[in-house]
């Protein structure tokens, strides 16, 4: 089913600093993770393995907004493979983008192109103007100065969350 309410909805966040992006959204301790990645890229198997520990905000799609006091993480009711959703907000810690790997780690992105292409690739669209574009891509490039961004390689044996609770 075409997803109108996104297409309608994402076109007003670009109004307010906000937008919504491809990804899996969490509060632990009281912070707000977001796990970014196109299907497949392992939200959903996040999400499973941060259950016990975090509150699942949407294990598919996440809006991001910026307020005069940071960034914040809203879940939405745009669910993937897990039905629990939670209309929470929480301040956004970091953003952690997926890489299925043998290993699990977790690394600092420095490289803020890198952070804008990744962000702009998981970047929930409307019907595309100018003006839409204009201020989706100075939302991202603040967003690639203001918030921590990482890189969460991955497997499925759960010994991430470790990391994840030191972040």
């Amino acid at each position: 089913m075409f997803p109108t309410d996104q297409i309608l909805i994402a076109r007003l966040l670009a109004d307010r600093q906000g937008c919504f992006l491809h990804s899996c959204g969490a509060v632990m301790n009281g912070k707000g993770l977001l796990f970014v990645g196109h299907s497949e890229a392992g939200k959903t198997t996040t999400a499973r393995m941060i259950m016990p520990y975090a509150e699942i905000l949407c294990d598919d799609r996440n809006i991001v907004r910026h307020h005069e006091d940071g960034w914040k993480v809203y879940g939405t009711w745009s669910h993937g493979d897990l039905p629990d959703v939670s209309s929470r907000s929480a301040p956004l810690h970091a953003i952690l983008f997926l890489e299925q790997a043998n290993e699990n780690r977790i690394t600092p992105i420095k490289d803020r192109r890198e952070i804008a292409h990744r962000l702009l690739a998981t970047v929930i669209r409307p019907f595309v103007t100018v003006d839409w574009w204009e201020k989706t891509l100075r939302l991202v490039e603040a967003m690639t100065h203001e918030v921590p961004c990482y890189r969460m390689e991955f497997n499925k044996s759960g010994d991430i969350v470790g990391a994840l609770k030191n972040l």
